[in-house]
């Protein structure tokens, strides 16, 4: 599984808005401070946004604000709301994309499925209280 630059982003993005204490933050200060274009710090806002990690306020005083505590956010919940999940092998999304059309059986598909489940757990762990410095 390779971890996208999108997520990378979303992760650090949650870490600047979990560093700011409950203070409302602009768009353009979350990029400055995460390194992050404004364009794709948007994109990413809006996604976190739609999956309640991040609250936002419109309007001359808008901006954002971590929605949740920082012990209550892991990296699987940023990755869910950016990339929809962990995806290691087509067949767990669609029996159909197996070419064998043996899933039920596959001996690939059942280490993988073990595979996939402890990473999910791994990174289930990994809180961002456990990343701010």
């Amino acid at each position: 599984m390779l971890i996208s630059r999108e997520v990378d982003y979303g992760i650090r993005i949650a870490i600047v808005l979990c560093n700011s204490h409950s203070e409302k933050i602009d768009a353009k200060e979350i990029s400055e401070t995460s390194g992050v274009s404004l364009r794709f710090t948007l994109k990413i806002l809006g996604k976190l946004t739609a999956a309640s990690i991040v609250k936002s306020f419109r309007g001359a005083k808008g901006g954002y604000i971590i929605n949740r505590d920082s012990k209550d956010i892991n990296i699987y919940d940023i990755i869910c709301a950016l990339e929809g999940g962990v995806k290691i092998n087509a067949c767990f999304e669609d029996s159909d994309a197996c070419n064998l059309e043996k899933c039920s059986i596959c001996s690939i598909h059942s280490n993988l499925k073990h595979i996939r489940t402890n990473l999910i757990e791994n990174l289930k762990d990994v809180t961002l209280d456990k990343l701010i410095k």
